[in-house]
């Protein structure tokens, strides 16, 4: 399993990027559809309104969010209670559900690096495109200009979510290019998915010999790990090594006693995965 969080600026292409991300085959989960549904929580709501009063509400008692923006993106200490409010459920329930998933998934996660990266996040992507090109695309929404830079100063700046983010997308030329720089960055995350631990046991040293030399041959192991022991019944011998789904076919079993048994690897050092990928063989 592979967790890879987008974040971005305002208008930059969050969303157009996790679209595409969605056809090559990832599980997204969208923060902002997330939030959506925690406003409509009792204690959201009430809380809401003991900060803000009841002018957040319309006629049925629902909260109208762009009231809240107007009250919350005043100042730091607004902007604070609102996310103090809304985020620690929002990422409690991206949790839930990136736990619940498999293979990769895809977090959008507008506020990524101001919340803070979840623990459950493998690799950021932080999506990027001209002031002019964002400023464009939020017409769509009734913003102006100045409305998205009011929003985005309580923001940390460009320069630090691109220092903080393990790969950037540029998203201020074509399409295509667009388009291509998410192609490639699926096709490295969809791998680094299909990741596994395996463990394989031996009754003796020649069975053993034999495996990881097909494995060496192969390119078909990374961190190979032999330990030894002894059962009532003589001495065993177990490895393990990292492996990749796409190779299970040619791991032959017929020389082990046990195995191979197959662990999905769910946390790992983004730096890690990368080293055992150039390990084995694509």
């Amino acid at each position: 399993m592979l967790v890879s969080a987008v974040t971005g600026d305002v208008g930059a292409g969050k969303s157009t990027l996790t679209a595409c991300w969605r056809r090559a085959g990832a599980s997204v989960i969208d923060a902002d559809a997330i939030v959506r549904e925690a406003w409509r929580r009792p204690e959201i709501v009430s809380g809401a309104v003991s900060l803000w009063g009841e002018g957040i509400l319309d006629e049925r008692g629902a909260v109208l969010p762009g009231r809240v923006a107007d009250r919350a993106f005043v100042d730091a200490v607004e902007y604070r209670r609102l996310c103090d409010l809304v985020h620690p459920a929002v990422m409690d329930e991206m949790e839930r559900m990136a736990a619940a998933l498999d293979g990769w998934v895809v977090a959008e996660i507008p506020l990524l690096f101001e919340v803070g990266v979840p623990w459950w996040v493998d690799a950021t992507v932080y999506v990027s495109a001209p002031a002019e090109r964002r400023v464009e695309r939020n017409s769509a929404r009734g913003w102006t200009e100045g409305e998205i830079a009011r929003r985005e100063s309580f923001l940390l700046p460009a320069e630090e979510k691109r220092r903080l983010a393990t790969y950037e997308v540029d998203n201020g030329g074509t399409v295509e290019e667009m388009i291509s720089r998410a192609e490639s960055l699926a096709a490295l995350f969809r791998r680094a998915s299909r990741l596994v631990r395996c463990a394989v046991a031996f009754d003796g040293e020649e069975g053993l010999r034999r495996y990881l030399d097909l494995l060496e041959d192969g390119r078909l192991a990374a961190r190979p790990l032999v330990v030894r022991g002894e059962t009532a019944c003589g001495p065993l011998l177990q490895l393990s090594f990292f492996t990749l789904e796409s190779l299970f076919p040619m791991l032959a079993a017929g020389v082990a006693a046990r195995g191979p048994c197959i662990e999905r690897v769910r946390r790992l050092r983004w730096e890690e995965r990368l080293e055992m990928l150039g390990e084995l063989r694509t």
